[in-house]
């Protein structure tokens, strides 16, 4: 299936289609942009899980407490990780958001084992292991089962709201981020957003002309 990069200048998007050019950004970028509910996710690489009736908790000693508006969440490292996203859909409406040049990719398969042709021991960026697919956007109601321990599932996850953006995504990390648990762990009482970071610059690839592959749409 193929994969939807909006732009705002058509200059960014002729650069995929004839160099193969890629911003990659850190999870901390869309952390810390404003929450306008497009761009800006303060809880991107988050998992929560709040349930309705409050978070139940099993103390050490026999105790069980129900903490009202309470949550449980498991967070990746914001700074060590990369992502490119794009959407599922050809949509004015994601181009009236994002940007009115758009760039159909039609085999993102082969998007990805060029990026992993990058991969070199000595690199810092584990292109080997990157972690790419569709969205799964959860209502925080959602038990989190295994998934609160494992990275590479935690970066492809995203609040409900988030929906409509059908968003396909290419994370990148620094090697052993996503090792199992490698998370940070937090109990909340009531709504707190996360604490912002000094956020790293993003990475730009060049991947090679995409022509055979990119396809320019105008809305």
């Amino acid at each position: 299936m193929p994969i939807y990069k909006y732009f705002t200048e058509e200059a960014h998007a002729r650069a995929l289609i004839d160099k193969g050019e890629l911003m990659l950004q850190p999870l901390s970028h869309f952390r810390g942009r404003e929450a306008d509910g497009i761009r800006g996710d303060p809880r991107d690489g988050i998992l929560t899980y709040a349930p309705e009736g409050g978070l139940v908790m099993n103390m050490e000693d026999g105790r069980v407490i129900t903490l009202e508006g309470g949550s449980f969440n498991s967070s990746v490292n914001q700074n060590d990780i990369f992502v490119y996203c794009a959407s599922n859909q050809l949509s004015a409406d994601l181009a009236g958001k994002f940007g009115a040049f758009c760039v159909e990719i039609s085999d993102p398969e082969m998007l990805v084992r060029r990026l992993r042709m990058r991969a070199e021991r000595t690199s810092q960026f584990d292109y080997e292991q990157l972690v790419y697919g569709k969205v799964d956007y959860r209502e925080h109601s959602k038990e989190p089962g295994a998934d609160w321990a494992l990275p590479e599932k935690l970066v492809l996850i995203k609040p409900q709201n988030f929906a409509w953006q059908d968003e396909f995504r290419i994370a990148v990390r620094k090697r052993e981020t996503m090792n199992v648990e490698n998370v940070g762990l937090t109990i909340q009482t009531g709504s707190s957003a996360p604490a912002f970071e000094p956020v790293p610059t993003p990475i730009f690839l060049r991947l090679g002309k995409l022509t055979n592959l990119a396809t320019p749409h105008f809305f």
